[in-house]
């Protein structure tokens, strides 16, 4: 099954690309949003795996700053699906460059991160920021990589110094079991939003370690 299914998205791939490149050029804000919701049902729901929320979140005219971990490719299917309102993804750059997953997130107006040009990190995020406060959503994965198992693996804090300055909710959200192919249903945790009076108060590592203890907890409860 899992061969077939690798054949069948392949072999549609092109007819996504085509599209996605003509929206991204061409497209409203509206049509693009419509595009990228329509990849989860697609490409989740073909393989019969549905996304199921727990906890609340903001409601969908607040913009937000969403924090998750990150287990597997599926991550990125699976927060479009799980989160109310449109955002863009602060990703690694090798994302843009690749030919099959490039197209998809230059259409999302997505931050590519240079992990090894710490300036033009630091200018992409400052970017995300101004965009946040045009009324714009993001999202984040703070491992910088999968993990690929339920446990964490270590926080980019410097994404943090940044992040701290935003004027909107943050919200923590722990995404369970993404790398398990056996999976039929993925469930998404949403932590308590922390709010800008509580987190601008904080230094960047008191931040980082507040937003990881949330996710944590929420794990620990999962699977306790």
């Amino acid at each position: 099954m899992k061969k077939f299914n690798m054949f069948i998205t392949f072999l549609v791939l092109p007819i996504y690309w085509i599209r996605s490149q003509v929206i991204r050029r061409f497209g409203s804000e509206t049509k693009k949003d419509k595009e990228l919701r329509m990849y989860p049902d697609h490409y989740l729901g073909f393989r019969r795996i549905s996304v199921k929320i727990i906890g609340k979140q903001p409601n969908s005219q607040t913009p937000c700053i969403y924090i998750a971990n990150h287990q597997s490719m599926n991550d990125i299917f699976i927060t479009i699906a799980a989160v109310n309102k449109p955002f863009r993804f602060i990703a690694k750059k090798e994302l843009f460059t690749n030919p099959i997953s490039g197209t998809f997130m230059k259409m999302s107006q997505s931050y590519p991160l240079d992990r090894e040009d710490p300036k033009q990190s630091l200018m992409i995020l400052k970017q995300a920021l101004k965009d946040v406060e045009k009324g714009y959503s993001i999202l984040a994965f703070p491992e910088g990589t999968r993990s690929h198992t339920k446990e964490m693996l270590p926080f980019k804090d410097g994404m943090f110094a940044v992040l701290r300055k935003a004027n909107v909710p943050i919200v923590p959200m722990y995404i369970q079991e993404s790398f398990n192919e056996n999976q039929k249903e993925f469930n998404v945790h949403f932590c308590q939003a922390i709010e800008k009076d509580t987190y601008q108060t904080m230094k960047t590592i008191e931040l980082s370690q507040l937003v990881r203890t949330l996710m944590e907890e929420k794990m620990k409860s999962i699977y306790a």
